[in-house]
């Protein structure tokens, strides 16, 4: 089962690369008006992204839910933080702000990749125990 679950994120995460890295590749050959479009179009999918994972968040009844909900709200904190106490002055500070958020997505990527094996492995030992 756990399988089936995992390897349903990873094709959504496949998709949402996919799609990310062509929205930055066209973006570099779009007029400012297309370029402002897609700004909204792409903070509309953030904001609808955020209130789904939030919303499945607070209506799970797991307590391992509601600690991973803790620790998300806390990130998000930070995060909004960080954007409204020292907003990007410059176009090379934008450029940095998103090369590290780049770099934090890779992260996260990677620390799901290590809790998705450790899952699959905690299942495999479960099925042997039974």
């Amino acid at each position: 089962m756990a399988h089936g679950i995992l390897a349903v994120k990873l094709c959504e995460l496949d998709d949402m690369i996919c799609r990310l890295h062509g929205r930055i590749h066209l973006s570099e050959s779009s007029n400012t008006g297309e370029l402002d479009e897609e700004i909204a179009r792409a903070e509309r999918e953030l904001y609808e992204l955020q209130s789904s994972v939030s919303g499945k968040l607070s209506f799970s009844q797991s307590e391992a839910v509601s600690r991973i909900s803790r620790k998300y709200r806390a990130v998000e904190t930070v995060l909004e933080s960080i954007e409204s106490d020292d907003p990007p002055a410059s176009p090379d500070e934008r450029i940095l702000n998103a090369e590290y958020s780049l770099d934090f997505a890779m992260l996260a990527a990677e620390k799901a990749v290590l809790e998705s094996l450790l899952a699959i492995r905690s299942s495999m030992d479960e099925d042997r125990r039974e």
